[in-house]
């Protein structure tokens, strides 16, 4: 699972719900606002469009506020006994504020590109409008302009007090426009440079050149561009609707408290509505019938109500988008985080969990009870590894590099601890939770792992240790390694590789495992020699590694597994092994597995058989 893929999901899966919490609250708010100025109305709706897009990219990014983390380097002897007990509640916060789902890579994957698709597709109708809007921009011409037009266009600039507007007219204009945020340019149809009123010229390019007055152009690009991630929610649109109306009203105020009476602007709108041609398109340029609401403006207008236009209306406003601000951050460190069904996070809590592979083959393998490591609550845990665990933890969620080496130091702490859940949500989750138990050696090689390559070398460093568990730790840590490119892992496979003969059973799956996620072929004929260890676990491993690298050179080793390991876990996982290779070779000797005594191990024949046909 790739941190993109997981980002886009979780954004999208969250922005459902908390676009549609915004905007009810918006909602909520105009309503309160409903007999101030539109002025005050389009800032809150404002806001609420720039909300929808960071409440929950700060819910996919993981940005929860947290308590300060004690450094890992610390003694734990020197302490103060308050500081356990804040990074415990911490832990416990993080955990419980949002719910972790399951979602398969393919899903991820499949989400990830459907978004992008549909945020190219928008990319290019943006482009299209920009085109539109430089084509009118061409096709306008300074010439043939009433001396009515540039005696009314004089006066609302006098009244506006803005300068260096130009206004031209277009055959292709269908309405009065205005569009460039430099060089702003109001465009009028050819229908408004013939015999037209005073008046109707007044309320048309007055209109214009409030929104000139007001920056309206600068704001409406910015809202097309905040709303470009956005666009898919239908609150996206009804808030950009509301903000198009408001922007409109608050044009229309503008206008009557500087150029015209209400009763007389409005009369002025209709006649410019009858020399328009309507309705107008969506497009990135402003213009005076925006919104497609005229008559609502009307009556707007030829309302007698009382408009809270001074300190009551501010003071509205401001404990409105107080609200809207707490709201939104305070619901971005709630929703929902996905990952990959990679282990049961409450069975982990429970016991040690068994090595599960995050390739696309093997996905469980695990222990028998006979040959399992005694349950954590079996066992007797200190305080002390306990909080070391818990510091260490904290140090990988919060990439803190200035941490590795101490971690590095940690890695042979093989002490059994309670199980952490520190991975269940962010923006990395590791294929396994634990190895063999937990321990703070465990949870120092998941935080080195989140690290990437920055842990790498250090923890190359660890594997010719003379501390078996550091040796351990440190292989299983590089299988883990997150954000690392295409062969960037491989300077540690011959030191991997020479893992796979450690005295240590433990030391050679650790191996095992980190070389089948490496995937590298140099590694394939001494994982064919070690299908034939002593310890079942780390032959199970080899056929998984080798099922991971889909190493044909071991189909012979494979088959002859199949057919005479004495324990079921490694006879399945060579029948899954061959399955994923799917070497016509493999299937005399899955045909005679059939009869295998174990119905696992017959169903996963019939898996593989299936997969080689």
């Amino acid at each position: 699972m790739t941190s993109v893929s997981e980002f886009i999901l979780n954004f999208l899966v969250n922005s459902t719900w908390q676009i549609a919490a915004i905007c009810m609250l918006a909602t909520a708010g105009t309503y309160l606002l409903r007999n101030c100025s539109a002025h005050y109305r389009y800032i809150v709706w404002i806001t609420a469009l720039v909300f929808c897009l960071i409440a929950p990219a700060i819910t996919a990014m993981q940005v929860v506020p947290s308590l300060p983390v004690t450094a890992v380097s610390q003694p734990m002897e020197t302490r103060p006994a308050t500081a356990v007990e804040e990074v415990s509640i911490d832990h416990t916060r993080r955990r419980n504020s949002q719910v972790a789902l399951n979602a398969t890579p393919r899903h991820m994957r499949f989400a990830s590109v459907a978004y992008l698709l549909f945020l190219g597709l928008c990319a290019v109708r943006f482009v299209r409008l920009w085109t539109a809007k430089e084509r009118l921009r061409r096709s306008a011409s300074f010439d043939g302009l009433t001396p009515a037009i540039e005696s009314a266009a004089k006066r609302c600039m006098r009244l506006f007090g803005i300068e260096n507007v130009h206004l031209a007219r277009s055959p292709s204009a269908r309405v009065p426009y205005t569009l460039g945020v430099i060089r702003p340019l109001i465009v009028l149809p050819d229908s408004f440079c013939g015999d037209v009123d005073e008046e109707t010229l007044l309320s048309v390019i007055g209109h214009e050149m409030a929104h000139l007055r007001r920056s309206d152009l600068v704001a409406k690009l910015a809202c097309e561009l905040v709303s470009l991630p956005i666009s898919f929610h239908p609150f996206t649109f009804f808030i950009k609707r509301q903000i198009e109306r408001e922007r409109e009203l608050a044009c229309d105020e503008l206008v009557t408290d500087q150029v015209l009476k209400p009763d007389t602007y409005a009369r002025s709108l209709l006649r410019a509505a009858d020399l328009s041609i309507l309705p107008v398109g969506r497009s990135i340029m402003l213009s005076v019938f925006d919104g497609r609401m005229l008559e609502k403006r009307i009556r707007q207008l030829t309302r007698k109500g009382m408009s809270l236009r001074g300190w009551p209306g501010r003071m509205i406003t401001a404990g409105v988008l107080a609200s809207l601000c707490v709201s939104a951050i305070a619901g971005s460190t709630f929703g929902f985080v996905f990952r990959t069904p990679l282990l049961d996070v409450p069975a982990a809590l429970a016991a040690p969990a068994a090595p599960v592979s995050s390739g696309p083959s093997a996905r469980v393998i695990e222990r028998t009870t006979q040959d399992q490591t005694p349950s954590v609550a079996n066992r007797p845990t200190t305080n002390a590894a306990q909080e070391l665990a818990r510091t260490a933890c904290e140090a990988g969620r919060n990439r803190n590099v200035d941490a590795i080496p101490s971690l590095v130091v940690m890695l042979g702490d093989d002490r059994p601890t309670e199980a952490i859940a520190c991975w269940n949500t962010g923006r990395w989750s590791p294929a396994l939770d634990t190895f063999k138990h937990p321990s703070p050696g465990e949870e120092a090689a998941l935080a080195l792992a989140s690290m990437g390559r920055a842990a790498l070398v250090p923890l190359m460093n660890q594997l010719d240790s003379q501390n078996a568990v550091t040796r351990r730790n440190a292989a299983w840590a590089i299988g883990e390694l997150t954000n690392m490119i295409p062969g960037e892992r491989a300077q540690a496979v011959p030191q991997l590789i020479v893992l796979l003969n450690d005295p240590d059973a433990w030391v050679r799956m650790a191996a095992a495992r980190a070389i089948g996620e490496v995937r590298d072929r140099r590694a394939g004929e001494t994982l064919i020699a070690t299908l034939a260890d002593s310890d079942w676990r780390v032959r199970r491993l080899a056929a998984w590694a080798l099922n991971e690298m889909k190493e044909e050179r071991a189909v012979a080793a494979l088959c002859s597994l199949l057919l005479s390991d004495s324990r079921a876990e490694v006879r399945t996982a060579a029948a899954e092994a061959l399955g994923e290779i799917a070497s016509n070779q493999a299937l005399p000797s899955l045909q005679q597995a059939l009869n295998d005594a174990e119905p696992g191990v017959r169903a996963k024949v019939s898996w593989a058989i299936a997969e080689i046909q």
